[in-house]
C-alpha cells in the first residue's frame, strides 16, 4: 500500500494535470521577467526639440517626411504583476536614415531635418504607447537600435533600447551580445503594414 503522504503527493499531481486546461494557474509577480536596464549612450538630447509628439517621421512646419522606412513601434508599460502603468512617459531617440542623432551638438543642418530624432508619450489607462518613426539604422560599432527611457513622477525608473530580430550585426554588438537570454526581452520582431512596417515590444519595470 503507497504510504499516505506519497499517495497525497500523487492525487494531488493527477488532479493538478487534468484541471490544467480548465484553469491555467495566474501568473506570479516574478513570472514577467523585468526589462534589462542598458545605458542612455552620449546621445540623450542636449537640447530638445521643439517638436516632441509621438510621430518623429514629420517635423511641425515641414511638408517633407523623414527619410527611411516607416516604422510603427507600439506596446505596454507593466508592472512584473501584469498590471499595467497609466500615465508613464516613455521617451524614444534614435538615428537618422543617415546614422546621425539630434540635438546633441552636429552643426546646424546636418543629417535630416525631417527626422525629429526625440519623442515622448504617456501611456493610456491600459499601459498602452505608440510611436511612429522610421526602421533604424546601423552606424559604425551598433547593431540597429532605439533607446528608450520610461519615466514616473519626474524621475526614470528604466533606460534601455529596443532591437531588431534578425538583423546580422546583433551577434557583433558588444552591448546586445552582453544581454544573453536577457537580449529576447528586448528584441522586436517586425511585420509587413503595407507601406510600412511595425513592431511590438512591452516593457516591464523591475519594482
Amino acid at each position: 500500500m503507497i504510504p499516505s503522504p506519497q499517495r497525497r503527493r500523487i492525487l494531488v499531481w493527477m488532479g493538478v494535470g487534468a484541471l490544467a486546461p480548465l484553469s491555467p494557474t495566474p501568473l506570479l509577480a516574478d513570472e514577467r521577467p523585468p526589462t534589462p536596464r542598458m545605458t542612455e549612450g552620449p546621445f540623450y538630447p542636449r537640447t530638445f526639440p521643439a517638436d516632441t509628439d509621438a510621430d518623429l517621421t514629420r517635423v511641425a512646419g515641414s511638408a517633407r517626411m523623414a527619410e527611411g522606412t516607416l516604422l510603427d513601434v507600439s506596446g505596454r508599460v507593466l508592472e512584473r504583476s501584469g498590471r499595467p502603468r497609466a500615465g508613464a512617459r516613455v521617451e524614444i531617440w534614435q538615428c537618422d536614415a543617415f546614422g546621425q542623432y539630434h540635438h546633441v551638438g552636429e552643426p546646424a543642418g546636418s543629417g535630416d531635418p525631417s527626422f525629429q530624432g526625440f519623442g515622448a508619450v504617456e501611456t493610456d489607462a491600459e499601459g498602452r504607447y505608440a510611436f511612429r518613426t522610421i526602421k533604424p539604422v546601423p552606424y559604425p560599432g551598433r547593431t540597429p537600435h532605439i533607446h528608450f527611457t520610461v519615466v514616473e513622477g519626474g524621475k526614470r525608473r528604466l533606460t534601455s533600447q529596443m532591437f531588431i530580430e534578425g538583423e546580422p550585426g546583433n551577434e557583433r554588438d558588444g552591448i546586445y551580445r552582453s544581454l544573453r537570454k536577457e537580449a529576447a526581452l528586448v528584441t522586436m520582431r517586425l511585420e509587413s503594414a503595407g507601406a510600412r512596417l511595425k513592431g511590438a515590444l512591452d516593457i516591464v519595470l523591475a519594482g
